[in-house]
């Protein structure tokens, strides 16, 4: 059975505990390709915290972990590649609509990038024939905007908007142009740039457009993700939801949730993120991070609706691991938690539970979140 709200969010406030120390870069010596997945970056006019994706698709390699990390600065962007081709025999993915308006929602300022140089994939099985690597960006189109946002004076979401409406089609071309070059000079296949040309005149005829078909694919992609388990995560009672979220600047976006969960007793809908171990006792860190960014979403909703009917609601971070002893729920006081970790202290490391006090801090900080550690032994 899949759930389907419907969700209202006027602004976002949100502490993290769990962010690690940023490097520090000048803007002369900025360079996208060689900086570590985020830091900070000290612009002519500003100071903003950065994080960059790899591929414009936003379940392929922890991009949400990326900006958890830069959640707490004042001033964030972050630089997506608008397409990223991997050849005929890989991936091609191209940045969603829903990405944006998540952007916007968080007010976090989107540098659009492309790649320009890459090399053959000399992998010797057959499938990987026509397949590059070693992506690199080109750092002229982000060094530029990375100029214009420090001097910018307007939200990130008025930045986004113009940039989506100014330069997308003009970057989108460069992009497609460049994978020429590279599958020229590589020789190796690319995805055809008929389609890609198609997308892109709907694009150009009408920026709205942009906005339907992105939205269309992914509520698509998440009724899709409703009906897939994954081996890292451990479900237990609860029910697949997609969630179309509003906000009071007109952003539209669908989402889904590991689980919701009706708890009777309290009559309250539990929207919950999952993350399992299937060795040790915690998820790595960036699964946690993951899943505590999804939730800033969810835990700042100011209203939910099932069927136009509003519910109560509360968002969870359900945390499993096979060596666990016992049940932890978050927000706690001291004294129990400093009882949870006693009782597991033969399978828990010091890093753990360092996490785990920061992760109290986090549930203590936050509105409607919690945190629940538990095994995953059925």
């Amino acid at each position: 059975m899949t759930l389907n709200f419907e969700g209202f969010i006027k602004d976002v406030q949100y502490k993290a505990f769990l962010t690690e120390d940023l490097p520090h870069y000048e803007y002369k010596d900025f360079d996208i390709n060689t900086v570590e997945p985020s830091g900070k970056i000290h612009l002519p006019e500003g100071e903003f915290a950065f994080s960059k994706w790899v591929t414009p698709k936003r379940t392929r390699s922890y991009p949400f972990e990326r900006l958890y990390n830069t959640i707490n600065s004042p001033m964030r962007l972050t630089i997506i590649p608008i397409i990223k081709d991997e050849g005929l025999d890989g991936d091609l993915d191209r940045i969603q609509y829903s990405t944006i308006s998540w952007m916007n929602l968080l007010n976090i300022y989107i540098v659009l990038a492309y790649y320009d140089k890459a090399s053959k994939n000399k992998h010797p099985l057959q499938f990987s024939k026509n397949k590059i690597t070693s992506q690199e960006f080109n750092t002229t189109i982000v060094n530029e905007q990375l100029l214009k946002i420090s001097r910018y004076k307007q939200s990130a979401l008025h930045w986004n908007r113009t940039l989506m409406e100014d330069s997308f089609v003009d970057i989108y071309k460069l992009a497609l142009d460049s994978y020429e070059r590279i599958s020229k000079k590589t020789r190796t296949k690319i995805h055809d740039r008929n389609p890609q040309e198609q997308y892109l005149a709907i694009i150009m005829r009408d920026f709205v457009n942009f906005k339907d078909i992105s939205l269309r694919g992914s509520k698509s992609a998440a009724l899709r993700e409703t009906q897939t388990s994954h081996n890292l995560e451990y479900l237990s009672d609860g029910m697949k939801a997609t969630f179309q979220i509003n906000n009071y600047l007109g952003g539209t976006y669908f989402l889904t949730a590991d689980e919701v969960i009706k708890d009777e007793k309290d009559d309250v809908y539990v929207i919950q993120e999952s993350k399992n171990s299937t060795e040790g006792f915690l998820p790595s860190l960036s699964d946690i991070k993951d899943g505590l960014f999804k939730l800033i979403l969810y835990s700042n909703l100011n209203s939910l609706h099932l069927n136009s009917k509003p519910v109560n609601f509360k968002s969870c971070l359900k945390l499993t691991g096979k060596k666990v002893s016992g049940i932890l729920s978050m927000p706690c006081n001291e004294s129990l938690l400093i009882q949870f970790l006693n009782s597991n202290k033969q399978n828990c490391s010091k890093r753990e539970a360092e996490t785990l006090h920061k992760l109290n801090q986090e549930a203590t900080n936050n509105q409607r979140l919690e945190i629940q550690i538990s095994s995953n032994k059925k």
